[in-house]
């Protein structure tokens, strides 16, 4: 094969197929929509955006750019982790304010639920 009649994109790049996943995008679209929806529960928010992520980041099926939908669910997925972990961290700074350390908030969570404070203690720590 001669290589210097051959013209340089003949030559050094060859496309190959089109590597991308639809499903993939889709997937992580959806993923990222329940996670911005779910901001508020941990346990569903943090896994979904996080797989979002993931999947978006598969999708491009070794490509440099990302599709639309793909896109998205990787944006949403970020929003999503960083918006509940900000709620979590507030919302965790101001019972801190509220009750003055975490064991104020253990006493205090330990008092609304009628359970003895000191026999809690002895459980968590033996």
């Amino acid at each position: 094969m001669d290589m210097q009649n051959q013209p340089y994109n003949q030559t050094f790049h060859q496309p190959g197929p089109n590597r991308r996943s639809e499903r993939m995008e889709a997937t992580a679209m959806t993923l990222g929509l329940i996670a911005i929806l779910s901001c508020t529960c941990l346990y569903v928010s943090i896994p979904c955006g996080a797989l979002a992520i993931i999947f978006a980041s598969l999708s491009r099926g070794g490509g440099m750019t990302y599709g639309a939908r793909a896109q998205l669910g990787l944006i949403l997925g970020i929003v999503a982790v960083s918006v509940t972990i900000f709620l979590y961290g507030v919302s965790f700074a101001i019972a801190l304010l509220e009750y003055g350390s975490v064991e104020g908030i253990l006493k205090a969570s330990s008092d609304m639920a009628g359970m003895d404070y000191n026999e809690l203690m002895q459980q968590l720590m033996p």
